[in-house]
C-alpha cells in the first residue's frame, strides 16, 4: 500500500518497446538502476512500467539498440496537477465548493431550545438571552464561549436551574432544566402559595395542600392561597343545613409540599400624557461629506470634513460593502456620511396617530410580562381622557388571566386558617 502510494506521487509511465534489442535494453537499463516492474512480451513486444524520473533517463540508454518507445498510459500525481492546468475554471470551482463547505461548518445555523420541567419558561426568552451572549443563528463557531453562554443564561434568568450548551455539527442545542415552580425543595419545611399580584382569583386546583381562596374572591400581593397542610375533621363531617357554608377543618393531618396553580384576573392600567406636537427639521441646502473605511466595523481610512461646522444639523449615512449572505457580514465596508444643515419647526400631530403608538408600547410591554401560559381576559382599552393644546392624556386598561401563584418557604400553620368568603 505505501508502495502504490509513493509511485502514485512520484508519477508512473505504461510503456510499449517495439522493434530492436529489447535484451540490451533492459541490461542497461538494469545497470543504471531503474526500475521496471510489470513486464509483458507481446510478440515483438515489450510491455513495461516506470516511474517518471527514470523515463527522463531512458533516452539515452536507447540509443544504439533500435528500439522505439511509446507510452501507452499515465498515472499519478504530476499528470493530475497538469490536468488541472489546463482546466482553470473547474480548479475555480473546485476551490469555490472546498470554501463555501469550510466556510458553512465553522458557522451554527440552527439553535434549539430543549425545556425538562413544568414548561413555564419561554424558548424566546432563552433565545433571546443567548443571543446577547453571543450565541444566534450565523454566528462563528469560534465567536463564542458555550460556557459563558450557559452561566448568562442561568444568571439573567432565574427560573433556569441548569443550562449547558452542546454543538453538534452547524447544530447549536441548549438544554435547560426548569425550576419546579410549584414544586418545594427538599430541605424546606413548609412551602406555601401565595399572590404576587393583585387580583381576582379565578380558578384553583390544588393538586397537594389546602386551599384557603375561592374563585371570584379578590387577594392582594402577598395574601395565601394556598397553605402546606392537609386538614380533617377530627370528629366526622360535621352536620349542615341548607344554605349554609361549610365550617372549617381545623385539625391538621400532616405537612406536605403544595402543588397547585391557581389562576387570577389581573388588572393593569397605565395613563400617559402624551405631545401633539412635534419637532421637524428642514433642510436648508447647505451640507458637507466624509468618507470612513471600516474594517470589522473599527475605522481604519477617515477622509472628508472634520467635525460638525453648522449649529443644527442632521446626519444620513450610506454604507457600501459586499452582499451578505444569510446572517454573515462582510469584514470591509465603506461608509459615506452627508450632514446636513437644518433649521426646526413644530408641527401638529394626528391624535389618531399618537394613540396607536401608545397602544402598541403598552402591547409589547404585555407581551413581555405575561408567561407562555398567560392570556388577554379582555380586549386592550385605549381612550383619551384629558386634552389640552398640545398635549392628550391616554388611559390604556387590559384584564389579564394569569398564574399568581409564588412558592415561598414558611412555617407550618397551627390554626384554623380564615373561611373563605363564598
Amino acid at each position: 500500500m505505501f508502495r502504490r502510494l509513493v509511485t502514485w506521487i512520484l508519477g508512473t509511465l505504461r510503456l510499449e518497446v517495439v522493434g530492436g534489442d529489447h535484451g540490451l535494453l533492459l541490461g542497461r537499463a538494469v545497470a543504471a538502476g531503474l526500475t521496471l516492474w510489470g513486464m509483458q512480451r507481446r510478440g515483438a513486444r515489450l510491455m513495461a512500467t516506470l516511474t517518471l524520473s527514470d523515463f527522463y533517463r531512458l533516452p539515452k540508454l536507447r540509443r544504439g539498440t533500435g528500439c522505439r518507445i511509446r507510452i501507452r498510459g499515465r498515472q499519478g500525481l504530476p499528470f493530475f496537477l497538469r490536468d488541472l492546468r489546463r482546466r482553470p475554471a473547474w480548479v475555480a470551482g473546485l476551490a469555490f465548493v472546498a470554501g463555501m463547505l469550510i466556510w458553512a461548518a465553522g458557522h451554527v445555523w440552527r439553535v434549539e431550545v430543549r425545556i425538562t420541567g413544568p414548561e413555564n419558561l419561554d424558548r424566546r426568552a432563552v433565545l433571546q438571552v443567548a443571543a446577547d451572549a453571543g450565541l444566534a443563528a450565523g454566528v462563528w463557531r469560534t465567536d463564542f464561549d458555550p460556557q459563558r453562554v450557559a452561566t448568562e443564561i442561568k444568571g439573567r434568568i432565574p427560573e433556569a436551574s441548569w443550562v449547558v450548551v452542546r454543538l453538534t455539527g452547524t447544530r447549536a442545542v441548549i438544554e435547560v432544566v426548569e425550576k419546579a415552580a410549584q414544586q418545594a425543595p427538599q430541605a424546606a419545611a413548609c412551602i406555601n402559595l401565595y399572590a404576587k399580584k393583585d387580583a381576582v382569583v379565578e380558578k384553583v386546583i390544588p393538586f397537594q395542600g389546602e386551599s384557603v381562596v375561592r374563585p371570584g374572591q379578590i387577594v392582594k400581593k402577598g395574601d395565601l392561597l394556598v397553605e402546606c397542610v392537609l386538614r380533617y375533621y377530627a370528629g366526622g363531617r360535621p352536620p349542615v343545613y341548607p344554605g349554609t357554608p361549610m365550617p372549617p377543618r381545623t385539625d391538621i393531618a400532616h405537612t406536605v409540599p403544595v402543588e397547585a396553580r391557581v389562576k387570577g384576573r389581573v388588572h393593569y392600567e397605565e395613563y400617559r400624557e402624551v405631545s401633539l406636537v412635534q419637532n421637524v427639521p428642514v433642510r436648508t441646502g447647505e451640507s458637507v461629506q466624509s468618507w470612513v473605511l471600516n474594517w470589522r466595523g473599527q475605522p481604519i481610512l477617515e477622509l472628508g470634513a472634520e467635525g460638525v461646522p453648522f449649529e443644527q444639523a442632521e446626519e444620513e449615512a450610506r454604507r457600501l460593502s459586499l452582499p451578505v449572505w444569510r446572517n454573515w457580514t462582510p469584514p470591509v465596508e465603506l461608509v459615506i456620511r452627508t450632514t446636513y444643515e437644518v433649521n426646526r419647526r413644530l408641527e401638529p400631530l394626528d391624535l389618531s396617530d399618537v394613540v396607536k403608538e401608545v397602544e402598541s408600547e403598552f402591547r409589547a410591554r404585555l407581551n413581555w410580562l405575561l408567561g407562555p401560559t398567560d392570556q388577554l381576559a379582555t380586549p386592550l382599552k385605549v381612550e383619551v381622557v384629558e386634552k389640552g393644546k398640545d398635549w392628550a392624556g391616554v388611559k390604556v386598561t387590559v384584564e389579564t388571566l394569569e398564574e399568581i401563584g409564588l412558592p415561598q418557604e414558611g412555617a407550618p400553620p397551627t390554626t384554623p386558617p380564615a373561611q373563605p368568603r363564598p
